[in-house]
């Protein structure tokens, strides 16, 4: 497994400290009991405590050694503020350096302090991985200034920019005593420059398409063309919609399109079509850009069959603990369900629900690109 984090420490208990602000980084989102499952009490027993990370208010008063100054403390996103047990024996250190790997947490060979230095912990990130909360919420942002972004407008004004150059520098050339020779045909003769017509940006024909779609209010008579590696469907005002051959796409709508292909209402594992574009990175729920094309297309085929109903399921790898994988497979699935509605679906017609690690499509689960093919959202159909 490649490591996401290597912890350096000067101290044992405080390096099992920087174990846990390493976990928090890699999953930000965790919640005291996401921490609870992740690193159980087993792993320190010797500390006699029932969960090795409480609430900082529950430790005032009690003689069980717990880190408490302010800058010793595990402060989660909601603002949270927990304790982890301070002593830690070589057995029990360990043991969750061990454990750790499990998350992509490496443990470096600890560094002995000076004396009376307090034991720090200093965190590295490997393999060029980004803390999620460090990630820029701004992509156009960069090194603190913004980005300037040009529109499919300013090509076309310096296009006629620079015609008007190539224009200007023409008319120069035939006033000049070299054009005004006998022989040489008088500039009135010469066919004048044809202005180019500006081609329509993409997003303005993926527009009208869907504008087109938009107003289907009911299935009508429809024929799908072969055309080799996109398929075309005839949309009932003529109008076509091209998919690719055998896309995830394509499979929804012939399902819906056929008379013969049945909503299995009793075993519910069946039907499932995993739709490809939805990737996400390891701890992950946010949408990858090629995701928002096929999820437009699969609005556009729910509204060409307006009483269709769909759930949309959220998958995990197998790393992590089954709590926070069900958790993240949910937001997985919540996100595609809102991009769904945002395109224009109504809410009734879309359900979620997240399945953590079960169900994986690349069953070894062993390699990051196995792995990651099983971190996916998948549709069924569940009216038709």
């Amino acid at each position: 497994m490649k490591f996401k984090i290597r912890v350096y420490g000067k101290s044992q208990s405080r390096t099992v400290l920087g174990i846990i602000n390493a976990y928090l980084k890699l999953y930000p989102d965790s919640t005291l009991s996401d921490l609870q499952q992740a690193f159980p009490q087993s792993l320190n027993p010797k500390s006699f405590t029932e969960s090795l990370l409480v609430p900082e208010k529950e430790t005032k008063g009690q003689e069980k050694q717990f880190f408490e100054r302010e800058d010793e403390l595990v402060v989660l996103k909601n603002g949270e503020r927990l304790a982890l047990v301070e002593v830690w024996p070589k057995e029990e250190y360990d043991a969750i350096s061990e454990h750790a790997k499990q998350y992509g947490i490496e443990v470096a060979k600890i560094e002995q302090s000076k004396p009376f230095e307090k034991g720090s912990y200093e965190l590295e990130y490997l393999d060029d991985f980004v803390p999620p909360e460090e990630i820029p919420s701004d992509p156009e942002v960069i090194d603190g200034e913004k980005k300037r972004k040009f529109g499919w407008w300013w090509w076309i004004i310096l296009l006629l920019i620079l015609l008007l150059l190539i224009l200007f520098c023409w008319k120069k050339c035939c006033n000049s005593s070299e054009c005004s020779n006998p022989g040489i045909a008088s500039t009135e003769n010469v066919a004048p420059v044809t202005p180019v017509t500006p081609v329509a940006p993409v997003a303005n024909m993926q527009d009208s398409v869907k504008n087109d779609v938009d107003s289907l209010a009911n299935k009508a008579n429809d024929l799908i063309k072969d055309m080799g590696d996109a398929v075309s469907i005839t949309l009932p005002d003529g109008k076509e919609l091209k998919i690719e051959k055998n896309s995830p796409e394509f499979k929804l709508f012939s399902f819906l399109n056929s008379d013969d292909a049945k909503v299995d209402a009793l075993d519910k594992t069946k039907g499932w079509i995993t739709l490809d574009k939805l990737s996400f990175k390891k701890g992950n729920a946010n949408l990858a850009s090629e995701a928002e094309p096929q999820l437009k297309n699969i609005a556009m085929i729910m509204k060409f069959f307006p009483n269709s109903q769909i759930k949309l399921g959220g998958y995990s790898d197998n790393t992590g603990s089954k709590a926070i994988n069900m958790k993240l497979s949910t937001q997985r699935a919540k996100v595609a369900a809102e991009k769904l509605i945002a395109s224009g679906v109504k809410a009734n017609r879309v359900t979620y629900e997240g399945y953590g690690s079960q169900f994986p499509v690349c069953q070894a689960n062993d390699t990051d690109a196995c792995r990651a093919a099983n971190r996916r959202v998948d549709v069924k159909v569940t009216q038709k």
